[in-house]
């Protein structure tokens, strides 16, 4: 085994892997770049920043939401599949997001004038 190889090892150790392919669970909720992004996208609600669009995430069922400040948070929907409503509806509409309930199971609904989305945050955008 390398250097290079050992190194890579021992901090996936120390910190633990949070690549779903290795480990075969999606990051959690407490995983602290989740809590991370969650504080950034409450604060985006907070200041009612609207979604600029939905793009292709690097997953499966997984999207990437751009806020017109900027900020980009993957997301997944709850039920899955139905984030292709919510990206049609950005090229046609305005959409907002606002915090969801707290017994909906999910973090953010995306809302436009017909139909609304409840989603789940993944965690941060990544470079692919």
């Amino acid at each position: 085994m390398g250097a290079v190889a050992r190194a890579w090892s021992a901090l996936a150790g120390l910190f633990g892997s949070r690549d779903p392919a290795t480990t075969g669970r999606l990051a959690s909720a407490n995983d602290p770049p989740v809590v991370l992004v969650k504080a950034k996208v409450q604060e985006v609600l907070r200041r009612g920043v609207p979604v600029n669009r939905l793009e292709p995430g690097p997953a499966t069922h997984v999207a990437r939401v751009v806020f017109a400040d900027g900020s980009i948070a993957l997301i997944r929907s709850l039920p899955e599949g139905h984030l292709v409503d919510a990206a049609v509806a950005c090229l046609r509409t305005r959409v907002v997001a606002v915090p969801a309930d707290a017994e909906s199971g999910g973090d953010i609904v995306l809302r436009w004038r017909r139909g609304h989305v409840l989603v789940e945050l993944v965690g941060p955008d990544q470079p692919d």
